[in-house]
């Protein structure tokens, strides 16, 4: 007698990993909402031809570092949640909705004010959940009767902020590590927040030989929510051996972030001599 056996598989897929998420885009990127208005939009929309049930709900967290100045999520920082999240504050209208294809939805988030909080950035992530309604694949095999299911289901988070009164930032860096491995330099800064906001903005490295000239040039987005190690890696195979210096500027300007978004903090600078073997 032939069994049939099913499975059900229901994968997420992060928006930053798969293309398969751009079924579902989220505008703008990060929200920020201010205690002017305490509100803030964003737009979902469905670039697919199957209609999606999309929810929505917070997740406290905050990007830090490991020693390596990898990237890592914090989600269970209970001590930061009760200082910094805006959890308990903010409600998103609607919650829950089906999406049909190739339609837009516009989701409103309302935060209460909070007359009591001191002054600075508050904030929280945004997931959402797309779950197609028809996408459930069937792939059978006659011989052994085992039929496999397979829904997909679309995560993207993206940050959340909300100001209040009178908003400060910067970095304070408390040291600068240099690794050299085969053909390029990591310069691994140690940062430190200052003022009662996250840094959130770019880093650039430059290199200059002994006359003054770049020889090399890098810059990627960074943050500092507390305390931080970051890492910035420069190419070095067509640097001469010799001595030279590295100067690390920090500002609070990025490209997909307008700088009316931005708290914002005086650039700061950072120098280093290095060694290139």
């Amino acid at each position: 007698m032939k069994r049939s056996i099913v499975f059900s598989l229901a994968l997420i897929f992060l928006a930053t990993a798969l293309p398969l998420s751009a079924q579902v885009s989220i505008a703008p990127s990060t929200v920020f909402i201010d205690d002017q208005t305490n509100i803030g939009t964003v737009y979902v929309s469905n670039r697919s031809d199957d209609p999606q049930e999309v929810s929505i709900d917070f997740a406290f967290g905050y990007p830090t570092s490991d020693e390596e100045g990898n990237l890592v999520m914090t989600y269970e920082d209970s001590l930061a949640y009760e200082r910094h999240a805006i959890n308990e504050w903010v409600r998103a209208f609607p919650r829950s909705f089906v999406l049909g294809p190739r339609q837009q939805q516009t989701v409103r988030f309302q935060v209460r004010p909070q007359p009591q909080a001191e002054d600075g950035v508050y904030w929280t992530r945004v997931r959402i959940l797309a779950n197609p309604q028809e996408a459930e694949i069937d792939m059978a095999t006659e011989e052994e009767g085992i039929t496999t299911r397979i829904s997909f289901r679309f995560e993207q988070i993206i940050a959340a902020f909300y100001k209040k009164g009178q908003t400060t930032t910067g970095v304070n860096v408390k040291g600068v590590e240099v690794r050299h491995e085969e053909d390029r330099m990591l310069l691994l800064p140690r940062l430190e927040r200052t003022g009662n906001s996250p840094f959130i903005g770019s880093m650039r490295a430059e290199v200059y030989d002994m006359d003054g000239n770049m020889v090399a040039e890098r810059q990627t987005t960074t943050t500092a929510y507390f305390e931080e190690v970051r890492r910035i890696a420069i190419d070095t195979c067509e640097i001469p051996p010799g001595e030279y210096r590295v100067t690390l500027t920090f500002e609070t300007r990025r490209g997909d972030i307008s700088p009316t978004d931005l708290v914002q903090a005086p650039a700061i600078t950072e120098e280093v001599n290095v060694t290139i073997e």
